[in-house]
């Protein structure tokens, strides 16, 4: 009798694992399956989304150093929606981009911001010599670090699923007004926050000059040891700027999470060497937000996996070590 039992409970269970095995593919199946390029994007793809989406990001934190892989073409040409940056973030994939199948509905969100609210590399990047751009005009890619630009570029995501998958639209839209409302917080915190700092010390000097448009939208003069791309400094552009840095008084220089903080440390060094006190802080996260496995050495009570909590704990950061009252490292 308990052998009986016990293979009819065998049974139960193996019918149970074959149905879950049946039904599993379907439920990913009915799910959007989007590509995004970088960890923001893949993020807010995922806020307005949810569960009617299934996210696959490609170039991890640090886009300026991405190589594409034989599986990310497999899941780009599997994908419904393909959404990337575009400027300069994806100059590798340009023509993986342009030979997907005809199915594949691609996204530059690039595309919704007017022109004028994009800033020109070469006007910010004088210092720094710029590889060969297929777009021809430079602009600097970087533009999720405004806030204000990034709300444009969620209504511009929230268009893209409901073309797709127009049986959902009325709750991408709901989804996406939720979404802006708690980026209308972030923008407002951010504000409130740099507004702390007095406007003789708000000046960041950072591993790259990713910061321009946070910067402008947010009252910064913004300086990098590298250009808005990502590409390599030169011995006369650590002179130009370890002495700006000398002349402007500065205490504090960043490093940020797409380049070694070995290069600050030699900016820092250099400065040091020449009798001026400098402090490096960090990291500030410009390339993307950090998958949930890592962690920061500094760790604040922001959720680094998220666009807002990256935001958050960047000017938490630089609010730290340019207010002088706070205590620096």
């Amino acid at each position: 009798m308990k052998w009986s039992k016990l293979i009819r409970g065998i049974n139960v269970v193996a019918f149970s694992c074959m149905a879950v095995a049946v039904l599993l593919p379907e439920i990913v199946e009915a799910r959007l399956r989007v590509v995004a390029t970088t960890t923001i994007l893949a993020d807010t793809v995922q806020q307005i989304g949810h569960d009617k989406v299934a996210v696959r990001s490609l170039m991890g934190s640090n886009p300026h150093h991405y190589k594409i892989r034989t599986e990310d073409i497999r899941h780009l040409s599997q994908a419904h929606l393909v959404i990337y940056n575009g400027l300069s973030i994806e100059n590798g994939l340009r023509r993986v981009l342009s030979q997907l199948p005809k199915d594949v509905y691609i996204v530059d969100v690039s595309d919704c911001l007017p022109k004028k609210n994009l800033r020109s590399s070469h006007q910010f990047d004088d210092h720094h010599s710029h590889p060969e751009n297929s777009c021809g005009y430079h602009y600097d890619p970087h533009f999720w670090l405004n806030v204000n630009h990034w709300m444009v570029v969620v209504r511009q995501i929230e268009k893209s699923l409901k073309v797709i998958d127009s049986n959902q639209a009325h709750f991408y839209h709901m989804s996406s007004n939720k979404y802006l409302g708690q980026l209308n917080e972030l923008d407002q915190y951010i504000r409130s926050q740099s507004e702390k700092i007095p406007m003789n010390l708000r000046f960041l000097v950072t591993s790259h000059n990713a910061l321009g448009y946070f910067g402008q939208a947010y009252g910064f003069e913004t300086d990098g040891l590298m250009g808005t791309e990502g590409e390599e400094t030169s011995i006369a552009n650590l002179r130009r700027l370890s002495y700006k840095i000398m002349d402007q008084k500065l205490t504090t220089i960043f490093w940020d999470n797409t380049t070694s903080r070995k290069s600050m440390q030699a900016l820092q060094e250099s400065i040091l060497a020449k009798g001026h006190k400098v402090s490096l802080a960090g990291p500030i996260l410009v390339g993307g937000v950090l998958d949930s496995r890592q962690t920061l050495q500094n760790c604040d009570k922001h959720n680094h996996s998220t666009y807002d909590g990256m935001m958050r704990h960047n000017v938490d950061t630089i609010l730290v070590h340019l207010t002088p009252q706070q205590g620096r490292r």
